[in-house]
């Protein structure tokens, strides 16, 4: 609450960008529950924070858990996990570059969304572009 008063700001840092790394880190319904209450703590509704916080985590999932669901699948099919990793890298982006628009249309509606664009999509870009990168050159783990 210190960084920002704009509750569009701040669903975007919480709910998306630490709900983002929480699920890298961790995984397996941790982001969701942690920034879920964050937003609890700041004055979001239960349903608004809960549901919010869900839409935020659609990206980042697919490499959740250091990459957990990306090499389990990989290993159970007996697919390359580089193969894998990079066919995934090259279709969510899409998708990360999209979420944050539609976390704050579905807060604030077109007009809000439309009022910090700019913010909505230096926050899409950022988590995209390196989503790419770390997909098709690195591996799952770090994603």
């Amino acid at each position: 609450s210190g960084i920002t008063q704009d509750r569009r700001i701040q669903l975007l840092l919480i709910a998306f960008c630490f709900g983002a790394f929480f699920e890298g880190a961790a995984g397996f319904g941790t982001p969701v529950a942690v920034t879920a209450a964050i937003l609890l703590g700041l004055g979001f509704s239960p349903l608004a924070a809960s549901g919010l916080s869900l839409i935020a985590n659609t990206a980042p999932v697919a490499f959740g858990a250091l990459g957990t669901p990306v090499i389990t699948l990989a290993k159970v099919h007996g697919y390359d996990v580089m193969e894998v990793t990079a066919m995934i890298g090259r279709q969510l982006p899409v998708f990360s570059l999209i979420v944050p628009f539609w976390l704050i249309w579905s807060f604030a509606g077109r007009k809000g969304m439309m009022e910090i664009w700019p913010a909505i999509l230096v926050t899409g870009l950022s988590f995209a572009i390196p989503q790419y990168l770390g997909s098709n050159f690195i591996g799952p783990e770090l994603v």
